[in-house]
């Protein structure tokens, strides 16, 4: 008699578990597959003197989170051109993940288009503004959208995207923010 309610046991833990999985795998196809994530920040500069620090791939780490303080770890490679479009870098990090950066347009001291690739797998469209507020003061904005398509675990990862994503677009915006205005100060 014991062995028949073992079974029993065994069988209803089956079909729960089973039952979890089905609703989960639902769940993740009535998510949205598509993400986006804004952040800006009022700069007291002109947009001449921010936009070589978005144009130049390599002073992103003067500013973004993306730099070893954040990552004592992070590797970064970069190639193409020193700056502009074609210029781009490859990152690998233990917090950071790894991932592709490349600049794919940009119009002088207005914006700078750019794709990221997260750790091989999340492919995203980047755009960073500058709209000028005044001769001396200019709003910086960066956005991040991409489709993650049918990979369900992807579509339960992107529900975190704009907190993740955006705490690091805070803290780098923050950062533009302090490098630039300080060497308005001191030039």
């Amino acid at each position: 008699m014991s062995r028949i309610k073992g079974g029993n046991r065994f069988r209803k833990g089956f079909l729960l578990l089973l039952a979890i999985i089905l609703l989960l795998v639902i769940v993740g196809f009535l998510l949205p597959s598509k993400f986006h994530v804004e952040r800006s920040i009022e700069v007291k500069s002109a947009p001449a003197t921010i936009f070589p620090y978005l144009n130049n791939i390599q002073r992103w780490k003067d500013w973004t989170s993306l730099n070893e303080e954040k990552d004592f770890s992070l590797e970064m490679n970069y190639f193409g051109p020193r700056q502009g479009i074609g210029s781009g870098m490859e990152y690998m990090g233990d917090k950071l993940g790894s991932g592709k950066i490349e600049i794919t347009d940009n119009e002088l001291d207005q914006r700078v288009n750019f794709s990221l690739l997260i750790n091989h797998r999340i492919e995203t469209k980047g755009l960073m503004t500058i709209d000028p507020l005044t001769n001396s003061s200019c709003y910086v904005t960066i956005t991040l959208d991409g489709d993650v398509g049918f990979h369900l675990p992807n579509r339960y990862i992107i529900l975190l995207m704009d907190n993740v994503a955006g705490v690091l677009f805070n803290d780098s915006l923050k950062q533009l923010k302090a490098t630039v205005e300080s060497k308005n100060q001191h030039p």
